[in-house]
């Protein structure tokens, strides 16, 4: 058995690219069915939109491309990872200069990627001159965003400046990896980012940028197709191509003597329920050895729980959204609608079908939907829920776009037709996508979301600190019923302020954390040398370390 309290033991299980080492990296990641295709878009010279939802592997993808560009030596690769930038945005309510400051932060990164990427390929006689300022900058900002602004150079003058230490390392461009590079909850952000973006393009200066699907608002100049191509980072759960990568990835990570105990139809049915999202699929495979025992981990039941739970858990992360984002709180509440009926018309389907028909995983919305159905969808695809297939289905007059379903909610909804007494491998099989024709529920919109529920989707302005009450527009001043001022408050403010509960531990974690007053998400992300954390009873480096990264991740995407 594995024990999971073990720090090496858990170290194979971590889900996030940047955290391992490069031995580590290079061992335990897998090629994907697509992978060469993506890589070659993130090496070209064309700036790029790299999409996907946590976990599905943008991360690994960047890493990947400048290990490449390294190898080929034409390229200066600089890695940079905007993931904090949720600790800039009380700016944005305290500053006039917001957006220069931020911008100042957004240029600082990209100074500190460069240094760190010179030294790493020993090019330690390339020096830029704004390089202590930068590393400076970023550390004091990112824990007081009132700070004084610093000298720095605007996105222009950056791309020069790029371009000229590159010419001197002896390389022909400089190719910019921006990871979590759209913040979802900040529009302010995302727009200063996508300027940012588009006057940093040169002939010699070009960037791909990691974003997230649904959410993310391009400045008023920023046109995808125009400034940057839109590529999927997401791997269709479909064929064999697709398994054979998810047992590549199990094979390089867990030893010989574990992958023994573990039998094959549950791999696959975790590699079919985890929806292309090598993330999920290790956290399955990490619950699973956790909790079973000599007899349960043969029963199929254990890895029908294991689905459901995190089923459970994705359907919460939705849910959750509406604390992260409470203007779009009713968007959020009718996304479990569309989700109950959309899952609901696949099983309808299925169940009619005879013994042997494809099985039905997909929907196909009639088009064109209205702007609320596509705001919905946006929230259930930035969690990870749903993903459109980039497919058009035509029947007869009419057309439908075509949406993948999360396999672990077909899985929990029963969704899913197997036949008589299925096996964990029939139901494996039928998590993975063999046809096309005839694999997907058509539906219209009215079927998804009914009229009277889409009449409520509208934005939430906010309410006051004092009565609740709705305010009626962004910019009131105060309160139409109690006379209240009408504060700005910051958003990473509230969510530091949230409880350890709305984190996705499990209760042991919880309570071990409470134990040692470790009670909101601020008292995890202020111990950045995890002292604190460490005091918690059954928790050693490794899993401080994932403590730290799930709270940093609350806040940060």
């Amino acid at each position: 058995m594995v024990d999971l309290h073990d720090s090496d033991e858990l170290a194979l299980f971590e889900e996030r690219a940047e955290y391992l080492t490069d031995s580590q990296f290079d061992a335990w990641t897998a090629p994907s069915p697509h992978e060469a295709q993506v890589l070659r878009q993130l090496t070209s010279t064309g700036p790029k939109l790299l999409s996907g939802p946590r976990g599905c592997g943008k991360t690994t993808l960047m890493k990947r491309a400048q290990r490449n560009m390294r190898i080929a030596g034409r390229s200066l690769p600089i890695y940079v990872n905007y993931g904090r930038s949720m600790f800039i945005e009380p700016a944005f309510t305290r500053r006039a200069d917001a957006d220069g400051f931020f911008l100042d932060w957004l240029v600082a990164k990209v100074i500190v990627g460069l240094v760190s990427e010179l030294d790493e390929q020993g090019l330690t006689d390339v020096a830029s001159e704004y390089a202590d300022e930068a590393r400076e900058f970023v550390n004091a900002a990112e824990s007081d965003p009132s700070i004084q602004r610093v000298k720095l150079p605007g996105p222009n003058r950056l791309a020069a400046h790029l371009d000229e230490l590159a010419l001197e390392a002896g390389f022909s461009q400089t190719v910019l990896l921006l990871d979590d590079a759209a913040h979802a909850f900040v529009p302010e952000q995302q727009r200063i980012f996508f300027e940012f973006v588009r006057n940093l393009k040169t002939q010699r200066v070009t960037y791909k940028a990691a974003i997230y699907p649904g959410v993310t608002e391009f400045s008023p100049n920023f046109h995808v197709g125009h400034d940057a191509k839109m590529i999927r980072a997401w791997i269709p759960v479909e064929g064999h191509e697709y398994l054979e990568f998810m047992r590549s990835a199990y094979e390089r990570r867990l030893p010989d003597a574990q992958r023994s105990t573990v039998p094959n139809e549950v791999v696959d049915f975790f590699a079919g329920a985890s929806f292309g999202i090598p993330r999920t699929f290790f956290s399955m495979l990490e619950m699973y050895l956790d909790q079973r025992t000599e007899s349960s981990g043969k029963k199929p039941r254990l890895p029908l729980q294991v689905v459901e739970t995190h089923a459970d858990q994705l359907r919460a992360v939705h849910r959750g959204l509406k604390s992260k984002l409470p203007r779009y709180e009713r968007y959020v509440e009718a996304g479990e609608t569309v989700l109950g009926n959309g899952l609901r018309a696949i099983k309808d389907l299925n169940e009619g079908r005879r013994d042997g028909a494809p099985t039905a995983l997909d929907l196909a919305i009639e088009t064109p939907s209205s702007s609320q159905l596509g705001t919905v969808i946006g929230l259930l695809e930035y969690v990870g829920l749903v993903r459109s297939t980039a497919e058009n289905v035509s029947v007869g007059e009419h057309t439908y776009s075509k949406y993948a379903i999360h396999g672990a909610l077909l899985v929990s909804a029963a969704a899913l037709k197997f036949g008589q007494n299925p096996t964990l491998a029939d139901r494996g099989r039928a998590l993975v996508r063999s046809a096309r024709t005839g694999s997907f529920a058509r539906v219209v919109e009215s079927k998804l979301l009914p009229p009277a529920e889409a009449s409520q989707c509208q934005l939430q302005v906010g309410r006051c600190p004092q009565c609740g009450a709705e305010r009626l527009h962004e910019s009131a001043r105060f309160c139409h019923s109690c006379g209240s001022e009408l504060v700005e408050v910051s958003r990473l403010t509230e969510l530091l302020a949230a409880s350890i509960e709305e984190l996705p531990l499990t209760e042991n974690k919880l309570a071990a954390l409470r134990d040692v007053d470790i009670l909101t998400v601020e008292a995890i992300v202020r111990d950045r040398g995890l002292i604190e954390i460490s005091k918690a009873s059954r928790v050693g480096p490794t899993w401080a370390r994932r403590i730290y990264s799930v709270a940093e991740e609350y806040v940060g995407v």
